[in-house]
């Protein structure tokens, strides 16, 4: 009786430990985040956001990257931008998540201060 009602337990912590997780990870606004970095082969810009705010972010992708569509309809992509000659971008993303890399070797001073104005831009559009 008494292993039983220890596997009752142990199954109930088990329950509310995932549980709490799952609605950690999924909370609406609980994994905001935003990063700008810099090596010395690339910079990137990532971030993390509540998944409901898709469209925004994706609207303000395509708006900065002008004349290049990234989206276009689609919420997961993963391909690289080339908007002028020295403007070359990677992008990786999908609802609640962004990633832009610029490789130095590709990019010019100017693109890769627009990649650090996009992510400050991006700061207005997602809201915690």
């Amino acid at each position: 009786m008494k292993k039983v009602y220890l596997l009752m337990v142990a199954a109930i912590l088990v329950l509310v430990v995932s549980a709490s997780a799952f609605l950690h990870e999924n909370a609406p606004g609980s994994a905001t985040s935003f990063s700008y970095s810099l090596s010395s082969k690339a910079a990137t810009v990532k971030v993390k956001y509540d998944r409901e705010q898709a469209s925004q972010v994706e609207k303000y992708i395509d708006s900065c990257l002008q004349p290049e569509i990234v989206f276009g309809g689609e919420h997961t992509v993963k391909k690289d931008v080339q908007i002028s000659s020295g403007v070359n971008y990677h992008i990786k993303a999908s609802p609640g998540a962004l990633k832009i890399t610029a490789d130095k070797s590709d990019n010019d001073t100017h693109a890769l201060n627009k990649l650090r104005s996009i992510c400050e831009g991006l700061r207005s559009v997602v809201k915690p």
